[in-house]
């Protein structure tokens, strides 16, 4: 029997006391059209071989972009990009890119412009985990620049500045 105090907002909120980073999650359709969304799943797995993974609501309509072989990518936002992070987090509004914000990978996947980090990524394996799928991602390709990174604490973006 599960503990009355599990319910969702309670966890919700235990969770949000861990500070996580910002990122967003990109990829194309078949079609080319732009998916992205922004994510505070994204972990590190491996260094060898380089395996990264985020989650995916199972109900999400984007899943079958995210399949085994499919690239993404992955933009570690910058303490100044709090007005894209939101963007990519209205999922009316994550579809649409914003002008200037990014940029096309020789491979062709969307990355962040000005992000600390961007990573381009090959889906190696995902994992059904409650309502969620797990994808873990071959990293391929990896850039990082200078710069204080955008974090979520809850409920609020916050900066994160080398000590």
């Amino acid at each position: 029997m599960l503990d009355p105090s599990l319910s969702p907002g309670a966890l919700r909120h235990a969770f949000g006391q861990y500070p996580t980073g910002v990122a967003i999650v990109a990829s194309r359709a078949d079609d080319g059209r732009l998916i992205a969304m922004t994510i505070n799943s994204f972990a590190s797995v491996s260094l060898d071989p380089p395996l990264m993974l985020w989650s995916l609501s199972s109900h999400s309509p984007d899943l079958p972009v995210y399949g085994v072989g499919k690239p993404f990518s992955i933009s570690i936002l910058a303490a100044q990009q709090i007005a894209l992070a939101r963007h990519f987090a209205d999922g009316k509004l994550r579809r649409v890119a914003l002008p200037g914000a990014m940029t096309d990978h020789a491979s062709g996947v969307p990355l962040v412009r000005d992000a600390v980090g961007n990573l381009v990524c090959v889906i190696e394996q995902t994992v059904p985990a409650g309502d969620h799928v797990l994808i873990i991602g071959r990293v391929m390709q990896l850039e990082t620049a200078p710069g204080d990174t955008l974090a979520f604490h809850r409920g609020r973006y916050a900066r994160v500045t080398a000590a």
